[in-house]
């Protein structure tokens, strides 16, 4: 029993440990940030974004943000969707909420914006025959590999997709594609279905620009990230087993 306390301290304080380099407030709920950059040949310039993963109880929240610097306003840099595989397992995700992150925009022109929009139906998580993932949400059906049939606002293009910060100023900018609306910055969804699985157990993640099945961008976690994430669920099953 000593033994195993002691154990349990130095898990405690690893934790701790972890948790301050990364910047973490606390361990439950940490969120685990995959980030990725890369060529994509359909807008013919590099990009980048985020996709940030947090579970709570039953409730999975995945944070989408675009970071392709320097903004460019080509259609095909437009993030269009993300896959994931949650391994080992295979929980019934339902995608519950779509909604602007805080901060964001919908452009619905060059030049007038909303952030109160309803995004309900602008996306979907009906993965097609070919997906890249086990799970993923799209607003394309990007080439097949997402159900376009099954969203209900837009019509399975870039539109309602994600562009980076600053791509939209409320002036009359030169924009390659004509698809609007646009989401500025970042989107929130909420999934439902997650209970008993741990940020930890999420890979593969795949951030997705465009429509025509080239824009595949491969993520790496946050460095630390899942480590603490995977620590977490150690010491609170010790915790339980005490």
């Amino acid at each position: 029993m000593e033994r195993e306390k002691d154990t349990m301290k130095k898990h405690a304080f690893v934790l701790a440990a972890l948790a301050a380099s990364v910047g973490l407030a606390s361990t439950a709920g940490a969120s685990v940030i995959f980030t990725g950059s890369g060529f994509n040949p359909e807008g013919g310039v590099n990009v980048a974004g985020s996709a940030a993963f947090t579970i709570s109880g039953n409730t999975l929240t995945l944070v989408l943000k675009n970071t392709t610097a320097p903004r460019s306003t080509a259609q095909g840099n437009a993030m269009t969707g993300v896959t994931f595989d949650i391994n080992p397992g295979s929980p019934l995700l339902s995608l519950t909420s779509t909604a602007l992150t805080g901060g964001a925009n919908l452009w619905t022109s060059k030049t007038a914006s909303s952030n109160s929009a309803l995004l309900g139906g602008s996306w979907t998580s009906v993965l097609g025959a070919s997906p890249l993932g086990e799970y993923g949400v799209s607003t394309s059906g990007f080439n097949g590999r997402f159900n376009g049939g099954s969203i209900a606002l837009g019509n399975s293009a870039p539109n309602y997709g994600i562009v980076s910060a600053g791509t939209f100023n409320g002036t009359n900018v030169s924009f390659s594609g004509s698809q609007f609306p646009f989401v500025q910055d970042s989107m929130t969804f909420t999934f439902s279905g997650i209970a008993g699985f741990t940020e930890a157990q999420i890979s593969n993640v795949k951030l997705l620009f465009g429509t025509d099945g080239t824009g595949v961008i491969q993520t790496v976690p946050t460095p630390g990230a899942l480590a603490l994430a995977g620590l977490a669920g150690v010491v609170s099953v010790r915790r339980r087993r005490a």
